[in-house]
């Protein structure tokens, strides 16, 4: 996104679709919101999906900065997978337009939402498989199938998504749910 209207598109987009979801944000609604004309957003995008995606990609590229960021204040794998968990699913709530705005009407859009997802699940599988290998080469993980537990936990992720957006009533009632679904995935739910 080298282009400083096409950045504005997909900004006023994003607040667009939080805002009215996916289903009932129109071309006219984006254009008003970035202050452009119709033509502006036809000029870079073919349809609304389109800056959909654009708006998703974007927000895939500030989680990516976010955890890369705090992976680097981490030491141990056990507390940057943690850390990976916990950024990705706060993020989810509080910035996933993606998510947000197809929340009314996500099976109908299901196969879009993949689409959109399957273009950043590899970055996703590598990093948890990073942390993973570094945390059996350290001894802090019981040594596994790295590939399958990095996609076991990414589908895991994936699969609290709706819960967690639909039955979240506070920060608080979040942050002890990340915090059960982690202490499961690290401690099984055996006492």
């Amino acid at each position: 996104m080298t282009s400083k209207v096409k950045l504005q598109i997909v900004e006023a987009a994003g607040v667009t679709f939080n805002r009215y979801g996916f289903k009932k944000t129109t071309m006219d609604d984006i254009a008003y919101a970035a202050g452009k004309g119709k033509s502006s957003l036809y000029y870079y995008f073919k349809n609304k999906e389109e800056v959909f995606e654009a708006v998703a990609d974007q927000e895939a590229e500030i989680l990516k900065e976010e955890i890369n960021e705090a992976l680097t204040k981490v030491n141990k794998s056990v507390d940057k997978l943690r850390t990976y968990i916990s950024i990705r699913m706060h993020r989810f709530i509080a910035k996933g337009n993606l998510y947000t705005a197809l929340n009314d009407n996500f099976l109908a859009t299901f196969s879009f939402i993949e689409k959109i997802r399957n273009k950043h699940r590899e970055w996703e599988i590598d990093m948890i498989d990073s942390i993973l290998k570094e945390g059996v080469t350290r001894k802090e993980f019981k040594p596994a199938n790295v590939e399958f537990m990095g996609g076991t936990i990414l589908t895991a992720m994936i699969g609290f998504e709706v819960p967690l957006l639909k039955n979240v009533d506070s920060a608080l009632e979040f942050d002890k749910k990340i915090d059960d679904v982690i202490n499961m995935l690290f401690y099984g739910i055996c006492s």
